[in-house]
This record gives C-alpha cells, sequence and structure tokens, in this order.
C-alpha cells in the first residue's frame, strides 16, 4: 500500500512469518522513488529485503533473544545460533532492520536480559 504525506510517500509492504526466508511473494511492490518499508515477523528476511531494495525493514519473532547470557564478556543467546538480528538496529550500506523484542514470551515464561519493548519508529522526510 501506497501512503502520501503531504509530499513524501511511503510504500508500505508486510509478510508473515517465513521460515524458508524467501520474499518471492513481494517482487515488483518495490516502488522507486518512495521510502519502501517491510513488515516482516522474521528479521531472517533482511538480507532479501536489501537484494530488494526495501530502505527499511521492521521485524520481531526472536522476543530479543528471550535469555541473554554473559559469558566471558560477549553476550550469549540461543536466537544467536539462528539469525545474527536478534535485537535492535542493524545497517547496511543502503538498508536498515529493526528487530523488536516485544512483549512476551516462548517456551519458559521468563526473560533475562531482554525486557519487554514497545518501540515508536518516527519515520521523518529528510
Amino acid at each position: 500500500r501506497s501512503l502520501r504525506f503531504g509530499e513524501s510517500r511511503l510504500n508500505l509492504v508486510g509478510v508473515d512469518y517465513r521460515p524458508w526466508h524467501h520474499l518471492s511473494e513481494v517482487d515488483g511492490l518495490v516502488e522507486p522513488g518512495q521510502f519502501n518499508l517491510l513488515l516482516a515477523h522474521t528479521p531472517e528476511v533482511f538480507p532479501q529485503a536489501v537484494q530488494k531494495g526495501f530502505d527499511l525493514t521492521l521485524s520481531g519473532h526472536t522476543h530479543g533473544g528471550q535469555i541473554n547470557l554473559d559469558v566471558l564478556g560477549t553476550n550469549f543467546n540461543i536466537v544467536d545460533l539462528h539469525t545474527p538480528y536478534t535485537k535492535g538496529l542493524y545497517r547496511t550500506p543502503t538498508s536498515a532492520v529493526y528487530v523488536n523484542s516485544g512483549l512476551g514470551t516462548i517456551g519458559l515464561p521468563v526473560r533475562i536480559g531482554a525486557p519487554p519493548e514497545i518501540t515508536l519508529v518516527r519515520l521523518c522526510n529528510s
């Protein structure tokens, strides 16, 4: 969906969970000349989102790692074994992904080193 805010245009595209990390269903949905925002359940699609031309991807799915432990000065969580995009902002030269830690849990009803999060994202035309 293309949204207009004054003279600015935001192309908003969303996909549900994609365990196979493919974004073939968004082919042809990136709009040149607009800010292209992908809402994707899992951040693992981020490399494909970059290739397809999305400026920003907003994701969740990881619960911020849910249980983060300091091991010899390095953060470790089980999600790190599955994806490099666990929580927070990651950038490439042409795109970025923000992974929200969310409010819930999966499996064990506990969060250690992954506080619940609600994120306010403010997009500005510069």
